[in-house]
């Protein structure tokens, strides 16, 4: 069985020209990036009374929270290499046991720590 032909949506054949002021522009831009959409779909929704979604993003620079965002990935790739060594047939000793409630450990005092430093953040803005 043929796969089916792709509905292509409506051709655009009208063609509207605006100009903006430097200000203007650039928070248009602005907006646009932020929502996640070329700029002319960005003016489309705004135009047909769709609300576009801008999305803030969040970003912590701080050195100590990055240099405890590297310790947590260590943390991780030991516990996988532990996990890799048990489900290839390895035997569970008492030293590895230790060694993973260790990192269970120090894994929840990083995220005490983070939440002391960042507060709880949630994803909401």
């Amino acid at each position: 069985m043929a796969r089916p032909k792709k509905q292509l949506p409506p051709a655009k054949d009208h063609q509207l020209t605006i100009r903006f002021t430097e200000e203007l522009y650039n928070v248009l831009t602005a907006d646009a990036e932020a929502a996640g959409l070329p700029r002319t779909e960005y003016i489309r929704q705004l135009i047909t009374n769709r609300k576009p979604v801008i999305r803030q993003e969040i970003v912590f620079n701080d050195p100590e929270i990055l240099q405890i965002f590297r310790n947590l990935g260590h943390f991780g790739a030991n516990l996988n290499q532990i996990a890799r060594y048990l489900n290839q047939g390895g035997t569970m000793t008492n030293q590895m046991w230790k060694d993973i409630k260790d990192c269970i450990a120090e894994i929840y005092n990083i995220r005490d720590a983070v939440r002391e430093m960042v507060g709880e953040y949630r994803g909401s803005h």
